[in-house]
């Protein structure tokens, strides 16, 4: 699925300037992000998890589970994101049946870096 496709045009964009910080780990969050433009550090406990590109998303897990947030986002280069809250996210996964596939790869990816980092302590 490409999400690029999908949000190119959302008007709910949202630009960080290189260096920010989106998302901060252990925070409250009501929104996920897709990102149109840039690059973004996800990193958990300060160690590196995965870069995000033109296309991927952030931030997903607040949506899905406790509304805290798992990780922290930092913006590698300026990056631009669309925002999506609650009631659209919900929509997607209820009609956009590759929008759940594609939720489900990316958090199967992200846990097993995570168990690849905490295996390393």
């Amino acid at each position: 699925m490409n999400l690029l496709d999908v949000f190119q045009d959302a008007e709910t964009r949202v630009r960080f300037p290189e260096g920010s910080v989106i998302i901060s780990e252990g925070s409250t969050g009501k929104y996920m992000y897709v990102v149109l433009q840039g690059q973004a550090s996800i990193s958990l406990r300060s160690r590196d998890l995965a870069v995000a590109g033109p296309g991927d998303i952030v931030g997903e897990m607040a949506l899905i589970d406790s509304e805290i947030r798992s990780a922290t986002v930092t913006a590698k280069t300026d990056c631009l994101l669309a925002s999506i809250d609650q009631a659209s996210f919900m929509s997607l996964l209820r009609h956009v049946p590759e929008f759940k596939f594609h939720v489900m790869e990316v958090l199967g990816a992200r846990l097993q870096k995570t168990y690849e980092m905490l295996g390393d302590e």
